[in-house]
């Protein structure tokens, strides 16, 4: 009969132990879904506020133009200002008879994202596409995560 007892509690010992390995890894593997989660946010939120920022700027002067570089020429405004940086001083510009893309980029605070938004222009009248990719971070790695919003208009 000692031995039975013995057996039953190690038996018992084992269950509780596997369960508790069993929880431990649930937990794990939860809190490490909720961490990519909320990276995705940060991810996805740098995007919008670029694709927000291009909007604004491209439709600012009332149908008078855009910010933005066009084939026809544009407004190509001066002092864009996101996120209280002017992103005209550091963008990059292309341009031909039949289209025109402009590219720039922002780091946004507090969680230290980035955007990356090509506003581009083609035809008559222009149509227009915005893309812009928001990283949870500025710095590369496994850790990083991308998301991307598109307007046509």
């Amino acid at each position: 009969m000692k031995g039975f007892t013995i057996f039953f509690a190690m038996l018992v010992g084992a269950l509780a132990l596997s369960i508790g390995l069993a929880i431990y890894d649930l937990t794990v593997r939860e809190l490490d879904l909720s961490a990519t989660a909320t990276q995705s946010q940060y991810a996805i939120y740098a995007a919008d506020s670029g694709a927000e920022c291009a909007l604004y700027w491209d439709n600012k002067y009332g149908g008078q133009g855009s910010a933005f570089g066009t084939s026809s020429g544009g407004v190509w405004g001066s002092g864009v200002v996101c996120n209280g940086q002017t992103v005209s001083s550091s963008w990059t510009i292309e341009s031909n008879a039949s289209a025109a893309t402009t590219t720039f980029s922002l780091t946004l605070a507090p969680q230290s994202s980035c955007v990356t938004v090509t506003l581009a222009k083609s035809g008559n009248p222009p149509q227009t596409t915005v893309t812009s990719y928001g990283r949870n971070t500025c710095a590369t790695g496994t850790a990083r995560i991308e998301r991307a919003l598109q307007v046509h208009y």
